[in-house]
This record gives C-alpha cells, sequence and structure tokens, in this order.
C-alpha cells in the first residue's frame, strides 16, 4: 500500500501535493485543524473589509487560499473519518 494520498487541491494532473496516511492520528487532527482554522481566519478577514475598496484579483486571492486551506483540511479530516469507522468496526 502506497503511504500517501493525494490532496484535492493539486493543481496538475501529477500528484505534487500529498499526505501520509500513515501519520499518527493526532498529527493528522491537528494538521486538519490548522487548515481549517487559516481558512476560517482568511473568510473572517473579508467579513471585515469593505469589498468595494478590493480589487477583482486581490478578492480572488483571499478567496483561493481559504479554499486551499479548507479543502485540505477536509482530506485530512475524512481520513480521520475513515479511521474511526474501522476502529468502530473491530469494536464490534
Amino acid at each position: 500500500m502506497h503511504p500517501y494520498r493525494p490532496l484535492t487541491t493539486n493543481p496538475t494532473p501529477a500528484c505534487v501535493l500529498a499526505y501520509n496516511i500513515l501519520a499518527p492520528t493526532h498529527f493528522l487532527h491537528e494538521t486538519a485543524c490548522s487548515r481549517v482554522r487559516i481558512g476560517t481566519d482568511l473568510l473572517e478577514t473579508l467579513t471585515s473589509i469593505t469589498l468595494r475598496d478590493l480589487n477583482d484579483k486581490d478578492f480572488y486571492r483571499l478567496i483561493n487560499a481559504a479554499y486551499v486551506s479548507l479543502r485540505d483540511g477536509l482530506d485530512l479530516m475524512e481520513e480521520l473519518q475513515h479511521r474511526l469507522a474501522a476502529q468502530a468496526a473491530q469494536a464490534t
């Protein structure tokens, strides 16, 4: 089994960005939380600025950065969900 799974946000057909599916659970969780926190912080920034003062390129950069961070966090949380489901199945 290959120990790395590509992140959904890879911008190219060849997988460049990946995470280690064998990493300790608490590291996956910590990294997922960090990515989600970064994404939500960026989106919260958008709520505190006046959009008319923001040009289209800057708006796109903020939204794209939030998307990538949130999507990466979700990829890691999905890995955690698979682990928890497997643990639950073993316990029954």
